[in-house]
């Protein structure tokens, strides 16, 4: 209670007069007490108002007659603390004050009080808060048990009574060994710390969970309290509450992994549930709807058609499809099935509604679509990745020229268009034919090779188309199958088709155009499936021209040309290819032998008429010859060795500024280039500039700037 609700509630009033001016005399006071009934009164500054103490009439007689003559009574003033208005009256030890309490307020002295009169009022208060405390304690139905340090009972509410059955009347008072041995209250006593949580049983079937804290004042334990509760039944409930929390989690993580929308309302349409599925497919979230009727969300314009109040309706399955007509999913359609719970009158207690977006699954279609043709596109480019990395290995196409060539056979593999390969004796006709073969769809069936102009004219015939038995003298009697039977399903060769007879193209057009043939002395026709791949070494247009070969068959043969250009003209493969000819060789012959570097040089400047296979016979003859492990240019023919090799050095043979040393050194380099190369396209690219620089250097520096002109017309 606070000083300013005591002097709010009527009763009291605080006395002003008489108090002890502090400029008074000893007479003055003397004669004070003796008028008022009062044994002790304040003392005040009566200039500013301030409290100063108190003085008992008692201490005014323990001065000496010396003191009292000099007026030295301020010695006996009590320095009490004064209260003020807000102050708690219960927090002052009221045993020690003087009779006479003052009253101060914001610093100024305002008058006093008996002492008697107060501690009537805090110990009429500690009366009113101890009956609280008590009615508190007799309706809180938790148990409650306090001891004092003694270990006696000081505290045991009905509930208590009730919990552990001892009868109140017989507690109070008794040491609490006698009442609950198992309590451990004289435990919390002696060590001053709380038991938070603790489960025990009492009596034969009750279980109790009890809070133990020990009762302190002034840092020493001074009793301690017990509060429990009879927790049997709970433990019953709490362990089926359990199991329904497991269900009801197991049945919220089904739902909730649904990939279908779910949708739930009960018996009057009102949405109870929903799942995050169905806020996807919808692009609704689940507070627009939770709480709403399914008729009010049509309504409102969410959607055009409601599955579940077409079940509440029916009371059976039904599907709809709808159309969701606004938010950001506007214009889906999905597809909802409602599917009534009945219940045991009867009636449909609940509507579940399965949702299912139908767009959704047939993007999902397109995109498997696109991923198929993707996947068939990628292992296509695996395909070609793979086919580029085995072609590297037994092929060399460090030129420009030879990298279409590749590349064009890696495409035209892919299909089965005729082909003909066109090249000097040498470049490689035939190992462009195997690539063909290899890197297409029949390369599981067979690649037969047959040489047009090696085989006599007169067997030609039967060697291509097969014959019947009794065909012609000599002629097996089962007959026997051509090379384009025996290459059905896969591909046929034909070497050197321009050295096929004219009376032969007839019948070799007519197998392409008809895919089928007639065996020599047969009369029916078999139908036969081969890739026709041919190769020369001449120019069959000038053949057509002069009536050597059929102009219908050449454009027959030429739907895909692949033109392999002779190895003089590419040199950039001619090292690349030593280092790979030379490689197998020495593993034939289990050797370690190389080409020293001036042999190479003259390998270069030579013009190879043979061309690779040139190449190939050259280095096996030197390798196989040849006594020292290093083959020197020595070791080399002599028609190499008459090859004239450039030595020329471009230098500048003075010191002359920078500007001048380079355009010096420009110049040498455009002049050997020009003796090296045909035209001005060779020389960019060697240079690894532009042409029109090439052009416009050439005329800087007076080189041939006429015949670099011819070339650019001619040769770009």
């Amino acid at each position: 209670m606070s000083f300013i609700t005591f002097l709010n509630d009527g009763k009291h009033e605080l006395i002003h007069e008489p108090y002890i001016s502090i400029s008074g005399c000893f007479k003055d006071l003397v004669a004070l007490f003796q008028t008022t009934d009062y044994s002790a009164l304040p003392v005040i500054d009566e200039k500013t108002g301030e409290y100063r103490g108190i003085i008992r009439a008692l201490d005014l007689l323990s001065l000496d007659a010396e003191e009292q003559k000099k007026n030295a009574w301020h010695r006996v003033i009590r320095n009490e603390l004064p209260i003020t208005r807000n102050e708690d009256l219960s927090s002052r030890d009221w045993e020690k004050a003087s009779e006479a309490i003052a009253v101060i307020e914001e610093g100024k002295y305002i008058g006093y009080l008996p002492k008697e009169e107060l501690v009537k009022i805090v110990l009429g208060e500690h009366c009113e808060i101890n009956e609280q405390y008590r009615q508190v304690l007799d309706s809180c139905y938790n148990g409650i048990l306090a001891i004092n340090n003694k270990g006696e009972v000081i505290v045991y509410n009905p509930a208590a009574e009730r919990i552990l059955g001892y009868p109140a009347g017989d507690t109070y008072g008794r040491h609490i060994s006698n009442i609950d041995p198992d309590t451990q209250l004289l435990e919390t006593l002696l060590s001053g710390e709380s038991a938070i949580g603790v489960k025990r049983k009492a009596g034969k079937e009750a279980t109790i969970l009890t809070n133990r804290t020990p009762l302190l004042h002034q840092g020493r334990a001074i009793g301690a309290v017990a509060v429990f509760n009879d927790i049997s039944d709970l433990e019953k409930i709490s362990g089926e509450l359990d199991s329904y929390r497991k269900i009801t989690e197991e049945l919220n993580g089904i739902v909730e992994s649904s990939y279908d929308g779910l949708y739930v309302v009960d018996s009057e349409g009102v949405v109870i549930r929903v799942n995050s599925s169905w806020e996807k497919i919808t692009g609704f979230s689940r507070e627009n709807v939770l709480g709403k009727n399914a008729k009010e969300l049509v309504n409102s314009g969410m959607y055009d058609n409601s599955a579940a109040l077409l079940t509440l309706e029916k009371k059976q399955t039904t599907t709809v499809m709808l159309e969701i007509t606004s938010g950001t999913k506007k214009g889906q359609i999905i597809m909802a099935t409602g599917t009534p719970i009945i219940d045991a009158q009867g009636e449909v207690s609940r509507v579940v509604v399965n949702v299912r977006d139908i767009t959704y699954l047939e993007n999902l279609k397109l995109q498997l679509e696109e991923s198929m043709k993707l996947s068939d596109r990628y292992a296509q480019e695996l395909e070609e990745i793979r086919i580029q990395n085995f072609k590297i290995e037994d092929v060399v196409a460090r030129s420009q020229s030879m990298q279409k060539v590749l590349d064009l056979t890696i495409r035209v593999a892919k299909v089965d268009s005729t082909v003909i390969i066109t090249g000097e004796s040498g470049v490689g006709k035939e190992v462009i034919a195997k690539k063909i073969h290899a890197f297409s769809k029949r390369k599981e069936s067979t690649l037969i090779k047959i040489n047009c102009g090696a085989i006599p004219e007169h067997l030609l015939e039967s060697e291509l188309f097969g014959y019947e038995s009794g065909a012609f003298t000599g002629a097996k009697k089962q007959g026997k199958p051509g090379m384009f039977e025996l290459a059905s399903g896969g591909t046929l060769f034909l070497d050197e088709i321009g050295d096929l007879p004219l009376s032969l193209q007839v019948k070799l057009l007519r197998v392409l155009q008809e895919k089928e043939l007639i065996r020599v002395g047969g009369v029916k026709p078999i139908k036969v499936d081969a890739r026709i791949i041919a190769a020369t070494n001449k120019d069959l247009m000038e053949m057509v021209k002069k009536g050597e070969f059929r102009k219908d068959l050449y454009y027959r043969l030429n739907v895909v040309n692949i033109q392999i250009a002779p190895l003089r003209e590419r040199k950039e493969d001619i090292v690349p290819l030593i280092d790979l000819i030379l490689k197998k060789i020495n593993q034939k012959y289990s050797m370690n032998k190389k080409v020293h570097q001036s042999a190479v040089e003259l390998m270069l400047a030579y013009q190879w008429p043979g061309n690779v296979r040139e190449l190939e016979n050259t280095l096996e003859r030197l390798v196989v010859l040849t006594l020292d492990n290093l083959i020197k240019k020595e070791d080399l023919p002599e028609s190499m060795n008459q090859t004239k090799v450039s030595e020329k050095v471009i230098s500048v043979n003075d010191i002359v500024p920078l500007r001048q040393a380079a355009e010096e050194m420009e110049r040498q380099l455009l002049s050997s280039a020009l003796e090296r190369y045909k035209t001005t396209r060779q020389i960019a690219k060697i240079l690894g500039v532009n042409q029109s620089t090439i052009v416009r250097k050439l005329q800087q520096y007076n080189l041939n700037e006429s015949d670099a002109k011819e070339n650019q017309n001619d040769g770009d």
